[in-house]
């Protein structure tokens, strides 16, 4: 009997142990992230990865080995291969974690732009060849990045077996004495 009575003391004194707690809110990182289902959508999804900063949404617009035999390939700036030696053999895990430290190391509620311009592209079907003159915008709170990254690139693109346009190859071009998005890429690897 006096076992039951020290249960039910303890019972009675615990913290309430029998009252719910508040819901947690649910994650919402996804915020604009819309099936690629047109190239526009892609590039849409993209720029917005970078303005929200979510590395799930950038993660969504590469070649997925559970959706595409296609492998990704990133094509540096011939001149940022020597100063970053790990760009000649990037690959979407670089990719990702290159993307993770550039969130950490940019100002938190101020947002990355991704500004494309100039688009040329050629469509074939289940795949197409896009090119732009871009320009990216940053504010680092590490003083090894620039504020801004110019250049142009090359990107091919290619439906996957969901039907959603996904990056493939990406190559980047330097333009005049601006820095390039390798550059960006090699100092935050």
């Amino acid at each position: 009997m006096k076992k039951y009575i020290i249960i039910l003391l303890l019972f009675l004194i615990s913290c309430d142990l029998l009252t719910t707690r508040e819901p947690e809110k649910p994650d919402t990182q996804r915020k604009t992230y819309t099936p690629a289902t047109t190239p526009d959508i892609l590039f849409s999804n993209l720029k917005n990865a970078f303005k929200e900063k979510v590395l799930e949404n950038y993660n969504a617009s590469f070649v997925n080995s559970s959706f595409t035999q296609i492998p990704f390939v990133f094509i540096p700036s011939s001149e940022s291969v020597s100063t970053y030696p790990t760009l000649a053999s990037w690959d979407l895990a670089a990719e990702q974690q290159y993307f993770n430290n550039l969130i950490i190391n940019t100002k938190e509620g101020v947002p990355i732009i991704l500004d494309l311009q100039n688009e040329i592209k050629n469509t074939m079907g289940d795949s197409a060849v896009y090119q732009y003159e871009y320009i990216l915008s940053l504010t680092p709170i590490n003083e090894k990045i620039q504020n801004s990254y110019r250049g142009n690139m090359k990107i091919n693109i290619y439906l996957d077996s969901r039907n959603q346009w996904v990056i493939s190859r990406w190559e980047d071009f330097k333009s005049g004495d601006n820095p390039t998005w390798s550059e960006l890429k090699g100092t935050l690897y």
